[in-house]
């Protein structure tokens, strides 16, 4: 409270062009109206439940700044498009979606490259951080809102190691923060909506704490956002990003724990993919007990006991972010979704704000691995998730998935027959060591065939 009513009393006192606002919208640009000279309207910011405008020359964001895409081979033009980005996507391995940020009124652009994000201690970031001595440009603070202006919060943080701040909301929403007390600080300062900063730090928390003292390892890249004129297209504003961000983690294998499990060799690994919402999935070294979702399709409350378990929920009937919300009120710590078919997808919700109220990990697996996780949940059997390893050539994602699913559904096939023979017979060999895209693929291929044989059959 103290820290809003002198950022109030000094905007006031300091500056007499100080304007209110009417309303505030959700854009990601400026509600100024006037686009030339120095009658521009000042930007807004927010103290308390007031909207109150800030002077242009304390803002070092130009909402008007060209944003004509550079070319390829321009990378200088790129990086001056990059720096005058005023918000972006956050993406993190392993993270089922992205999250929005906007630049504060003052500091630089985001960092570029993959870097490690950490929480300050103290949170707050008010007085010098006690984890500071670990913290390398490598890293980006997460900080909560509050006690502190922004300025002073960004100064602390300024003062580390560590490459940029990311102040997380303590309110529904993201603002352009202003921070006068630093205006010509030369370091980077972000914001982000309440409700993701909460789930990034329940999982942070979750562990495990590594050597250097810093909570669960979160990887990824704060990337600036360039929206052409039309709107019709945003993307990074480097081509350099746009490769970074096609490399993420996006699923892995599920893993049998118990020494009694029955399982064969030729029946792992076990893929799974991340939904598009819920929570990063817990460490690997985290194994739970499994349960059978009842009734099966989750659609309503579950009737049996699954508080703290991994919980097994067949395909259909109702929305996948539906049956989260099931699982999650009975208590369940992972949601498992069994497709009705021999492929997997990563799972979606619209619109999007529906599943930032799930605050637990939701992948899917395969028909044939949801029946032998069914089978495994009788036998007492525990299961873990590991996420593919980075260093890997990573496959486990959409990118190898949604090919395979097109040919299950009679599409992306070469028109000949001796061809169609020979594509599938090379998938074959590519993905021989994955039980569940074999599958996959002979299903896949048995359909073909008998769809050609039946149409010869009824020309004749």
């Amino acid at each position: 409270v103290l820290a809003m009513l002198f950022a109030k009393v000094l905007f006031l006192l300091s500056f007499l062009s100080l304007i209110s606002l009417d309303k505030c919208t959700e854009d990601a640009s400026s509600t100024s109206t006037v686009q030339t000279g120095d009658d521009r309207p000042p930007s807004q910011f927010k103290v308390g439940d007031e909207w109150l405008a800030l002077p242009e020359v304390f803002s070092n964001l130009d909402f008007y700044a060209d944003n004509t895409p550079a070319n390829e081979d321009d990378v200088e033009g790129q990086l001056i498009l990059r720096s005058t980005r005023f918000w972006g996507r956050i993406y993190i391995d392993g993270w089922p979606q992205t999250i929005q940020f906007f630049r504060a009124h003052f500091g630089i652009e985001p960092p570029i490259g993959r870097k490690i994000f950490v929480f300050a201690e103290p949170r707050d970031a008010c007085s010098d951080l006690t984890n500071a001595a670990n913290l390398t440009s490598e890293h980006v603070l997460l900080v909560n809102r509050g006690t502190c202006t922004f300025g002073s919060k960004a100064k602390v943080a300024h003062k580390t190691n560590a490459s940029a701040i990311i102040i997380i909301n303590n309110e529904p929403g993201i603002d352009h923060l202003p921070g006068p007390d630093a205006h010509d600080i030369q370091y980077s300062v972000s914001s982000i909506p309440q409700l993701e900063g909460q789930l990034l730090e329940a999982t942070y928390d979750d562990g495990p704490v590594s050597v250097d003292g810093f909570g669960r390892r979160l990887e990824g890249f704060i990337v600036p956002v360039n929206c052409e004129n039309s709107g019709a297209r945003c993307l990074p504003a480097t081509y350099r990003e746009r490769r970074d961000i096609a490399g993420l983690v996006e699923g892995g294998t599920v893993h049998i724990v118990s020494e009694g499990s029955s399982l064969k060799a030729s029946e792992l690994p076990i893929e799974y993919l991340l939904a598009h919402f819920g929570t990063k999935v817990p460490h690997s070294s985290v194994d739970f007990n499994i349960a059978v979702a009842k009734p099966a399709e989750a659609c309503g409350p579950l009737e049996n006991n699954v508080r703290g378990k991994a919980v097994l929920v067949r395909r259909g009937s109702c929305p996948f972010v539906k049956k989260a919300e099931e699982v999650q009120a009975a208590g369940g710590r992972v949601m498992i979704v069994g497709s009705m078919n021999p492929y997997i997808v990563r799972m979606g919700v619209e619109p999007r704000w529906k599943g930032l109220n799930t605050f637990i990990p939701v992948v899917m697996v395969s028909k044939r691995a949801y029946s032998i996780l069914v089978a495994e949940s009788y036998s007492g059997s525990r299961l873990a998730l590991k996420e593919e390893e980075l260093a890997g050539n990573l496959t486990i994602n959409s990118a190898t998935w949604e090919p395979l699913e097109q040919l299950y559904k009679g599409e992306g096939w070469p028109r000949s027959d001796a061809y169609v023979k020979k594509r599938f017979d090379e998938l074959m060999i590519q993905h021989s060591a994955w039980p569940d895209r074999v599958a996959t693929l002979t299903e896949a291929y048995a359909k073909k065939t008998n769809v050609k044989a039946s149409s010869t059959k009824s020309e004749l």
